[in-house]
């Protein structure tokens, strides 16, 4: 009897241990972030850019394999004490409707990609605005390396009496 009880608890601890497989997302709001004072416009950044803040940083490493990578990520300069960085990574997933907040923390030399999670919560409408309309910092680099198609001048002169100007 006994083993048959341990036989159906392994069961079940392996049953949940398949459900969380497939991690999802809960989002617990924290309250508004009154310790946050942002700088600037925040910058929307490639994946390309996120992998290289991913290697300065475990824990958006951590999550960004765990949850998968975002539809949105941007870099915003904040006003914060030390030992945080004087900028956060934002994540938004649109799908579950979640917004995130990671900062980097220096705390010695050795730890170089030490960092946390400062902020879950849900999308505000107006951020959601905002990135939905929004081009990336490369979408300006590349219409600004496209030329621009130049049309055809024509240009009408009046004639002037008087000595050409090669007399």
């Amino acid at each position: 009897m006994r083993q048959r009880v341990m036989m159906v608890l392994v069961a079940m601890l392996g049953m949940l241990s398949v459900g969380r497989a497939g991690a999802q997302m809960v989002i617990q709001e924290a309250p508004n972030r009154l310790d946050i004072v942002d700088v600037g416009d925040p910058i929307l950044i490639s994946r390309k850019t996120l992998a290289g803040e991913m290697t300065r940083n475990a824990e958006l490493r951590e999550w960004v394999d765990l949850y998968g990578v975002p539809d949105y990520a941007e870099v915003q300069e904040i006003e914060v004490e030390p030992p945080f960085a004087s900028y956060e990574v934002r994540l938004y997933y649109l799908k579950g409707n979640a917004y995130l907040a990671f900062g980097r923390v220096h705390v010695a030399p050795s730890l170089y990609d030490y960092g946390v999670r400062k902020y879950v919560g849900h999308i505000k409408p107006a951020d959601l605005d905002r990135l939905l309309t929004a081009r990336t910092a490369e979408d300006f680099q590349v219409a600004a390396a496209e030329p621009v198609p130049l049309a055809p001048w024509i240009v009408e002169t009046t004639a002037v009496e008087g000595k050409p100007v090669g007399e």
